[in-house]
């Protein structure tokens, strides 16, 4: 099974700002679709939450979580702080449908250099 990466331009390095939604994104999502989102996530000076996402973060680190989608939008990223006063940057993302990641998983998490920019996008 082939993992097609929905994400427009996987290696952008997007800066977020907190409370705003950004844009990863301009491929529209299917309602009532269960996507896989993985992203590496820079965050310095403070800790927040990504909407979505279980946890609060305060480092760089790798993220992942499903999402079921329920509107038409193209897949965009909101964060809220939790302490600080923190800048947040994503860049290697990977969006795709989760029973793609699932039947893929142990291939896709075993690549620890994996950016997305080499998969074939929608």
């Amino acid at each position: 099974m082939m993992v097609t990466n929905l994400i427009s331009n996987p290696s952008a390095h997007v800066t977020l700002q907190p409370g705003e939604y950004t844009p990863i994104t301009t491929i529209e999502k299917t309602p009532g679709t269960t996507y896989w989102c993985t992203v590496w996530l820079d965050v310095s000076g403070g800790s927040i939450t990504v909407d979505n996402c279980p946890g609060t973060f305060s480092k760089s680190q790798r993220i992942g979580w499903p999402l079921t989608s329920t509107i038409t939008n193209p897949m965009s990223l909101r964060y809220k702080v939790v302490s600080g006063s923190p800048t947040v940057k994503v860049w290697n993302m990977v969006m795709c449908e989760l029973g793609e990641y699932q039947a893929n998983k142990a291939l896709l998490d075993g690549l620890y250099w994996f950016d997305g920019d080499t998969m074939p996008r929608a």
